[in-house]
């Protein structure tokens, strides 16, 4: 039987400060507080035709309508300070715990004079910043939305597999989570990770766990479960962005990992029903009908 890890550690904080390969996520659902006329003008014409937008002026109206409404919210995006002069940190830490899968990026003034509450933000829980002035409008402002949403798909992702697999074992899955565009065989997670492909074998041996191939597909699917259950995406766009040689692949690779279909996976619960069939893959101790990476 295969030894099971505590709940691994979401991939935030600094993590925030970096750069996220792109890929379109489709239309979203943001809510902004606002801090001044221009900036809601800049993010108004931003997301014109491309996400739904609502403002709010304190954070307080923020946390009652994410917790009152039970519309999908993908984005929230916060300054540091709100009208009312109340401090972001709270309330960052607040959706960070009730609403996880909801996308928090910071809206902030550029200057070394803003580094410290930029680095609070990042640490209580924001995935991506826009700066004032610099990337706040058109494609660079839908580019830094995208990013936030990936991160946190990411994030709760890493989260569900972090308590099904060893803790040791869980850099090898946020590599594959924070690149899924590129780390996409054994040689490239190692590579990601800056160690010999032998060590990745070594690590999950020693984990009594299962080898490294399998392991990455699995994070890879549930990756791919995640997106079908959240977006709109359809499993063509998601084998193109997570660079499966092509649906037809993808879908034989869901099948074969999980005994379902992919449209089954996402009305069935999504990431849940993907974890559920590596649990009992574990439970199982037995290796998934000739299973291979692609």
């Amino acid at each position: 039987m295969y030894r099971h890890a505590n709940r691994g550690s979401v991939m935030r904080g600094e993590a925030a400060l970096q750069s996220v390969p792109s890929f379109a996520l489709g239309a979203s659902s943001v809510i902004a507080c606002e801090t001044d006329p221009q900036q809601r003008a800049r993010l108004t014409d931003a997301l014109r035709g491309r996400s739904r937008v609502q403002f709010v002026q304190s954070f307080d109206q923020l946390l009652q309508i994410l917790r009152t409404n039970t519309d999908t919210v993908d984005i929230v995006v916060l300054p540091s300070r709100d009208t009312t002069g109340s401090d972001a940190i709270r309330v960052i830490r607040e959706i960070a715990v009730e609403r996880p899968r909801v996308a928090i990026v910071g809206y902030c003034r550029a200057g070394a004079q803003y580094s410290t509450d930029i680095r609070a933000l990042a640490a209580a829980g924001v995935h991506q910043f826009v700066f004032a002035g610099i990337d706040d409008t058109g494609v660079a402002f839908r580019a830094v939305l995208d990013a936030a949403r990936r991160q946190c798909a990411a994030e709760c992702v890493m989260e569900a597999l972090g308590a099904v697999v060893p803790a040791t074992l869980h850099p090898m899955i946020e590599a594959a989570l924070a690149k899924p565009h590129s780390v996409t065989s054994v040689p490239t997670l190692a590579g990601a990770l800056g160690i010999h492909r032998k060590t990745l074998f070594n690590r999950c041996e020693r984990s009594a766990f299962l080898p490294p191939a399998e392991l990455l597909t699995w994070a890879r699917l549930a990756l791919v479960a995640h997106l079908l259950e959240t977006t709109g995406c359809t499993i063509e766009t998601i084998a193109n962005e997570l660079a499966f040689p092509s649906d037809t692949a993808l879908r034989n690779t869901v099948k074969r990992y999980t005994g379902r279909r992919a449209g089954d996976i996402r009305c069935g619960g999504g990431l849940a029903c993907v974890l559920a069939a590596l649990v009992e893959r574990l439970h199982n101790d037995a290796p998934t009908r000739e299973l291979h990476l692609v």
